[in-house]
């Protein structure tokens, strides 16, 4: 019976010790990336989320929300549209999610995966149906970004 205490608590305590270590990104975290030269086609393409072809660097801002190992929050896209982060998740300073965006009139989901080190957040994204192909693959290749907390 007392082994079986000094267990059940042992396993609290790790559980405990894990969520202390996770990666703190509640926050706002902010990237900015080239405009792509153009899309499937030769078309204009914006990344993640949308955005315009030309111009200047597009913005993306994740505000996110920590809560154990779930990961919960928006994106807003270069072109203000605000999309709900869904599948996230926190696993020490590795972090996913993926959101759903409607891109005229094409869905797609972006998964992005990466890690946070301090004030920075590394995140390699792709796409998957839409403009972005099938789930599985067939689309355009992974891209990345870096994301600055926000103070």
């Amino acid at each position: 019976m007392r082994l079986k205490m000094i267990a059940v608590a042992v396993s609290v305590l790790c559980l405990m010790v894990g969520s202390a270590f996770a990666a703190d990104v509640t926050g706002t975290w902010v990237a900015e990336m080239a405009p792509p030269q153009s899309g499937p086609g030769g078309s204009p393409s914006g990344g993640p989320g949308g955005g315009p072809g030309g111009g200047g660097p597009m913005k993306f801002t994740f505000n996110l929300k920590a809560k154990g190992s779930s990961l919960s929050g928006t994106m807003i896209g270069p072109m203000g549209n605000e999309n709900e982060i869904i599948d996230g998740k926190i696993d020490n300073d590795n972090v996913s999610f993926a959101v759903k965006v409607n891109r005229m009139g094409n869905e797609m989901k972006i998964n992005y995966k990466g890690t946070v080190s301090g004030d920075e957040m590394k995140l390699t994204y792709t796409m998957e149906g839409g403009m972005g192909g099938p789930p599985g693959g067939g689309g355009m290749p992974p891209m990345e970004l870096i994301a600055k907390r926000q103070k």
